[in-house]
């Protein structure tokens, strides 16, 4: 097993107020899951004025393909202050083993408010 050491996202993912979006997502290459481990996430309020809630889903896949976001998949609800940055760095790394596994991001804002978010980890190659 080699592991490719990279960032999950591509830069950050801004995310607007009450939207969800897939932050990193399992992928079947050749037919077979690429295993995501996930070691922090990097969240920033982009407001000067207001808090952002977070909140934050390990999304099992539905039949192969990316779940929905629900109370029962959240793990984390996050409150972050005006133009702060919150780093979630669980002690151990977040396995994501099957197609559609994924881990997605709510940006509970009410306003025109939106948060960018970085994923760092490893995936199986």
């Amino acid at each position: 097993m080699a592991l490719a050491r990279t960032d999950l996202t591509p830069g950050p993912i801004q995310i607007g107020a009450g939207v969800t979006v897939g932050i990193c997502t399992v992928r079947a290459v050749s037919g077979v899951a690429q295993t995501i481990y996930l070691k922090s996430l990097m969240i920033h309020n982009l407001d000067a004025s207001n808090t952002q809630n977070v909140k934050v889903h390990f999304v099992p896949n539905s039949s192969g393909n990316v779940g929905i976001a629900t109370s029962v998949t959240q793990f984390a609800r996050l409150g972050i202050g005006t133009d702060d940055t919150f780093f979630l760095e669980p002690a151990y790394p977040i396995t994501l083993t099957k197609t559609g596994d994924s881990i997605q991001v709510q940006n509970e804002g009410n306003t025109t408010n939106s948060i960018n978010v970085v994923a760092t980890g490893d995936i199986e190659v």
